[in-house]
């Protein structure tokens, strides 16, 4: 496979995260009393974060992991083995757990867990998959099997015990859920 020059790889990193994180759908449900609120409590008050967990494992070249977890008991659990992989994790609040696997090259995921015991499993087998996946509210979980290339997921859910697992193998699928309670 071509490597992708890094300028390039830089780009596309910077596009997936501003599209990652700058959705105007989920900017626009937040008000005073969302949970964002209750997690800028936590910096607020000089409040720590207390037994998180990261085990990251990187084998290939150009991998990167940003990760930032607030609150009390979020664990994070990473393997990426191929080359060029990206993952962004923000979690805030409690007991919040994110595991994934990215076996092969140029693969991004950008995850966000905002509220109480949200689970994410996602694992992109190929090539140049994306996943976005933002949860807020308590009880969430995401399940995600990405094999092939060039696979797209999208998943926002926003309330209390929603659940969603998808699974794309071939080529170039797109999928968005959104979910409300």
């Amino acid at each position: 496979m071509r490597a992708i020059p890094l300028t390039r790889w830089s780009a596309l990193l910077t596009a997936s995260c501003l599209a990652a994180f700058g959705l105007r759908a989920v900017a626009q449900e937040f008000d005073a009393e969302s949970e964002l609120a209750m997690a800028g409590e936590l910096e607020r008050y000089g409040g720590a974060s207390a037994a998180n967990i990261a085990n990251i494992y990187q084998q290939g070249s150009l991998n990167h992991v940003q990760a930032a977890q607030f609150g009390v008991v979020n664990y994070l659990a990473l393997s990426q083995e191929g080359r060029q992989n990206l993952l962004l994790v923000t979690q805030s609040g409690g007991k919040n757990t994110v595991i994934t696997s990215q076996h092969g090259e140029v693969n991004i995921a950008a995850l966000l867990q905002i509220g109480y015991e949200n689970l994410i499993l996602l694992e992109q087998t190929g090539y140049g998959h994306n996943a976005n996946i933002s949860q807020f509210g308590m009880q969430n979980s995401a399940t995600v099997k990405q094999v092939g290339a060039f696979n797209e997921v999208s998943i926002y859910q926003n309330g209390n015990g929603l659940h969603t697992e998808v699974t794309q193998k071939g080529a170039a699928l797109t999928t968005v859920v959104k979910q409300y309670d």
